[in-house]
């Protein structure tokens, strides 16, 4: 029998202390950042933990009260030590910066994820489709659409384009995003907590992987082993790593 690995493809780690991680165990796990200090407390957690793979960003919600923080986040990407940018992106619903200045920092971080090869990890609550276009015009390589709840008709384009989607606990409760997983191919699907988040009453963290990753075998009539495999597998393409 193969081993489990547990894969959280997008976690706020730096909203986590260091014992609280500790205690996750061996989950590898895709830290991502809200601004830019979360940002560097992300670097310097994967600096004590080498199963925290380091995100940087600005996440949309943000936008309008960190102004100069894009600089910042730009000059973090070129120093080394970063797997790649997020939580970055586009919000057509509760983010409160103007759609023209969202789309235009979102597209100035797909150039520089371009530029540097990083991966994106990507909001897109509202705005899959322009996301996943501007991403595919810029020529970003890889790009994770997190607790993807977006048309089912761009999966094709997701799958084509060879981005990926994430896939949360939430999934047991929310209709929509258990439609995404029926329809998905296991190969562009990763997991993820969001954590630490608490969503209709479910407590979403790291420790909550082991039965979201049984969900998935179980709606894809796979074993728990053979979804991990995969899972693992898309986690090491989303980064551009080496298996």
């Amino acid at each position: 029998m193969s081993e489990v690995v547990l894969v959280d493809a997008h976690c706020h780690v730096s909203e986590y202390s260091v014992e609280e991680i500790r205690s996750f165990g061996n989950i590898r796990i895709a830290g991502v950042a809200m601004d830019l200090e979360s940002s560097k407390a992300t670097l310097e957690l994967s600096r004590q933990s080498k199963n925290i793979d380091p995100f940087i960003g600005l996440h949309p919600w943000n936008l309008h009260k960190k102004n100069g923080e894009l600089k910042g986040i730009k000059e973090l990407a070129v120093h080394g030590g970063v797997a790649g940018l997020g939580e970055v992106g586009v919000d057509l619903r509760y983010a409160r910066a103007p759609l023209k200045e969202q789309l235009k920092i979102f597209n100035e971080l797909c150039e520089l994820a371009t530029e540097r090869g990083y991966p994106l990890n990507v909001h897109a609550l509202g705005a899959w489709e322009d996301v996943v276009k501007s991403c595919i015009r810029v020529g970003v390589k890889s790009l994770l659409l997190h607790w993807y709840t977006g048309p089912i008709e761009l999966l094709k384009d997701i799958k084509d384009a060879n981005y990926f989607i994430s896939i949360n606990p939430s999934v047991i409760i929310q209709q929509k995003h258990m439609k995404i997983l029926q329809e998905a191919d296991m190969d562009i699907i990763l997991t993820e907590s969001d954590g630490p988040y608490s969503y209709r009453g479910l407590n979403l963290s790291p420790k909550s992987l082991g039965n979201l990753l049984k969900t998935i075998a179980s709606v894809k009539k796979l074993s728990v082993e053979e979804a991990s495999e995969i899972v693992y597998a898309n986690y090491l393409r989303f980064l551009r790593a080496p298996r």
